[in-house]
C-alpha cells in the first residue's frame, strides 16, 4: 500500500518515481563509468564484474579493469572498460 501511495505522491510532486521507493537509480556514462545510487551491499567484486544487491535486484556490472572509484552507504562509482550492465530478479 505504501508504494501506491509513495508513487501517487511522487507524481503529485513532480519527482520522479523511481526516488521514492528505493528503486536503484543507475547511470551509465559511455564505456567507462557507472554511478548507481540506492544499493544495499556489494555481493562480489572481480576486476571483470562487480554484483551489487539492491532493494528489488541484483545489478551486475561487467567489463574489464573494473574497479570502484568510490562508494558509500548509498551510492557508488564504478570506473573501468565496461561492457555490460544488467539487473537480475
Amino acid at each position: 500500500m505504501f508504494g501506491r501511495i509513495g508513487l501517487q505522491a511522487a507524481s503529485a510532486l513532480h519527482i520522479p518515481q523511481d526516488v521514492i521507493p528505493g528503486e536503484p537509480v543507475i547511470t551509465v556514462t559511455g564505456r567507462q563509468r557507472v554511478y548507481i545510487e540506492n544499493y544495499r551491499r556489494i555481493v562480489t567484486f572481480k576486476e571483470e564484474e562487480i554484483r551489487l544487491q539492491a532493494k528489488t535486484c541484483r545489478i551486475v556490472v561487467r567489463g574489464r579493469r573494473l574497479k570502484i572509484a568510490y562508494y558509500t552507504s548509498e551510492d557508488m562509482l564504478i570506473a573501468g572498460q565496461i561492457s555490460s550492465v544488467c539487473m537480475e530478479t
